[in-house]
Formats: structure tokens, C-alpha cells, sequence
């Protein structure tokens, strides 16, 4: 079974209950670039299309985990549209100052400091960090470290 959705920008989306990926497309294409490219934000953009979701789940009585599936669409587009679009890797995307980290995280590793000291200002550096970007952070230096 189909519905016709109307995503409050006004674009008419047909959705399928078992194939959602056409809503998601056309979620990412119409509202996500556009508000990333208008505001240079990827929180806010990231915001937009959340409250999109959840306004058409509850608008239709959908199932709640439509959410988790296009957040994970969107991490599909990541490594693909959204990095051409901007020109920078994901990493950068996800955390406007990832530069910053891995410049800190350069100068306490070349600092010379004893191992307890050093595993203390690392853990202050990436405490404010969420396990997502912990996750990526370390994907970025990974990469960095062994494919170059």
C-alpha cells in the first residue's frame, strides 16, 4: 500500500510502507542540502529533517522507526553527495573544528609527556565528545594513519 505524503516544503512524495528509501531521497534532496547549503549548519540542517520525519509519523501513524532508517540513509549520503556538495570530507562536516582536534591531538602526542599525563589531556580533549563522534574521529585518523 502507498500514500501520497506532502512534506511540509510542498513537495508530494508516494510512500511505501516496505520501501521507504524514496521518501528518504527525496527527504535528503529537497530539505536536507538545500538547508545545509542555505545555512552552512549540518546541526541545524540534521534538526529540519528530524522534525520533518517526525511530523509525517505522526501525521500518518507511522512507525517510529522510519527515523533511525533515514538517519541512516543519511549517513549513506555522507561519503557520497553531501561531501561533493561541500567539498570536504565528512569528518569535517559532522564537526565544523575537526582540524582543531586533530591539531591538539598532534601536539599532546608530540609533547613528550609521561603516559598518565598524556592519557589526562586526552581525555580532556574528547570528553565533550559524543560516541558518534568518537566513533568517526577515529575512523578519520585511521584512515588518515593507514591509507596513506
Amino acid at each position: 500500500m502507498t500514500l501520497e505524503i506532502k512534506l511540509r516544503n510542498g513537495t508530494k512524495v508516494e510512500f511505501d510502507k516496505q520501501a521507504p528509501k524514496t521518501l528518504f531521497e527525496v527527504m535528503i534532496s529537497e530539505i536536507l542540502i538545500p538547508k545545509y547549503k542555505d545555512t552552512d549548519d549540518w546541526n541545524l540542517a540534521i534538526n529540519v529533517i528530524i522534525e520533518e520525519i517526525n511530523h509525517i509519523i505522526g501525521e500518518h501513524e507511522l512507525d517510529p522507526r522510519l527515523k533511525i532508517a533515514l538517519l541512516s540513509e543519511i549517513e549513506n549520503h555522507l561519503d557520497k553527495d553531501i561531501e561533493e556538495l561541500t567539498g570536504v570530507a565528512k569528518i569535517e562536516i559532522l564537526f565544523l573544528n575537526m582540524e582543531d582536534y586533530v591539531e591538539d591531538i598532534e601536539k599532546i602526542i608530540t609533547a613528550g609527556l609521561e603516559k598518565a599525563e598524556l592519557r589526562h589531556q586526552m581525555a580532556r580533549l574528547i570528553q565533550p565528545l559524543t560516541l558518534f563522534e568518537l566513533g568517526e574521529l577515529f575512523i578519520f585518523l585511521g584512515k588518515r594513519a593507514f591509507l596513506k
